[in-house]
């Protein structure tokens, strides 16, 4: 969401109340992105036996 925000908003504007600039919006988006991949790779698939 920080990545989306940072996008958005003009990094020089009142706006821009958390101190954001271009290396944390590309920090941001490799964080979320590693984020979601390893909650993809550590998810266990479930097998029923009947």
């Amino acid at each position: 969401m920080l990545w989306v925000y940072g996008l958005v908003i003009d990094l020089g504007s009142d706006a821009n109340f958390v101190p954001l600039n271009d290396a944390d919006n590309w920090l941001h988006l490799g964080l979320g992105l590693g984020m979601i991949a390893l909650g993809v790779a550590t998810t266990r698939s479930r097998t029923t036996t009947a």
